[in-house]
């Protein structure tokens, strides 16, 4: 798909300047627009997933992803590929890749310098005063990285600088390891791909929304079983995938969509639940798309990014800050149910066994 952002140089400018510039404290996955605004259609309206980036390559849309701080992006590794024989670490400080440690039919990477991560934009022919166009500064795969349909399929950008907020650009939230996405939860994905197979997305290419219900490992696993050609291995799906879909097909990421979002709603925030990562064509029967699965990565992006916040899941949360109150500590943020507020000796009791179970 080719894409001319035109006036690069006054996007960047809007970068540093930024337009109704919002706190950086404002809380993430809070869109200005609701998800529900619109009930019919797939165009996304400006506002509606403020977090969604288009990572450019030679100013030509690759894949999508997610701003999950001012300065941080995250996606899939393998939008950084070509699947050819590589070794490539960039010499031009302050840019540099942080390459995965091995590979099976590895990929080379690109010159950093190549790549633009264009922020706050719905329409991609027709960006708007908001939108903001910035450089890459680091690249980091995940080391377990190894290639089409592998594991590890994940990535964290650092841009060139820090972004402004305002109600195009903001942070989706990412959920702790304590949150679930049960089978059957709808969720939505979004991204600038093609809308069939080898059919691409037709000026003025507007983000496209669709919603998807959690598929469960064991189930996917038995669809991509089905109707498999003799002598072929089954895909995997791993503990770091999760799937969503349908198993009619019909509704599907597309080429173009990959490393971008997956959200779901967790307690009145969007969170980030899922990476575009994989399937078998666009939208075919028994091939739901997978996804590389948030939850499974908390440690790592916490090594790279030490300040960044994750969602919990809501129970575990309210146990978790009940105890903090029983244990007599000032803690502003509480707000416990109202059943909660007047605890006989044996609902201490079984509270406090629920608290041990989910530490």
């Amino acid at each position: 798909m080719s894409i001319w952002v035109p006036g690069g140089s006054l996007l960047t400018l809007s970068c540093v300047a930024g337009v109704q510039d919002i706190q950086a404290t404002r809380a993430c996955g809070q869109p200005p627009v609701s998800l529900n605004r619109i009930v019919k259609g797939k165009d996304a309206v400006p506002g509606e997933f403020p977090w969604q980036i288009s990572l450019q390559l030679n100013q030509r849309h690759v894949c999508g992803g997610s701003l999950i701080a001012e300065e941080w992006v995250i996606t899939a590794a393998h939008c950084f590929y070509q699947y050819t024989k590589w070794t490539y670490r960039s010499n031009q400080s302050p840019a540099t890749v942080t390459p995965p440690h091995s590979f099976c039919h590895v990929s080379r990477f690109r010159d950093l310098s190549q790549y633009q991560v264009l922020l706050g934009v719905t329409q991609l022919s027709n960006p708007g005063p908001q939108a903001c166009c910035l450089g890459v500064k680091q690249i980091i795969i995940h080391p377990t990285y190894e290639g089409q349909t592998s594991s590890g399929d994940i990535a964290l950008v650092q841009l060139s600088r820090k972004v402004h907020y305002s109600d195009l650009i903001l942070p989706i939230c990412l959920p702790d390891a304590s949150v679930k996405f049960p089978p059957g939860k709808v969720c939505w994905v979004t991204g600038w791909g093609n809308l069939r197979n080898s059919v691409i997305l037709p000026s003025p290419q507007t983000l496209q929304k669709v919603k998807v219900p959690i598929i469960g490992t064991k189930t996917c696993s038995e669809l991509y079983r089905t109707d498999m050609g003799d002598g072929l291995t089954p895909r995997i799906i791993k503990d770091d995938m999760i799937c969503a879909g349908y198993q009619e097909g019909m509704k599907d990421a597309c080429k173009g969509d990959s490393g971008g979002p997956m959200v779901c709603l967790v307690d009145q925030s969007w969170v980030l639940a899922g990476i575009v990562s994989w399937g078998e064509g666009c939208a075919n029967k028994n091939r739901p798309g997978v996804y590389s699965r948030l939850t499974y990565y908390e440690n790592w992006i916490h090594s790279y990014i030490p300040d960044i916040e994750f969602v919990k899941e809501p129970s575990s949360r309210v146990l978790r800050d009940w105890w903090q109150v029983s244990k007599g500590q000032k803690h502003a943020e509480v707000h416990l149910p109202a059943h909660a507020s007047c605890l006989s000796g044996s609902s201490v009791m079984l509270f406090s066994l629920c608290l041990l179970i989910l530490m």
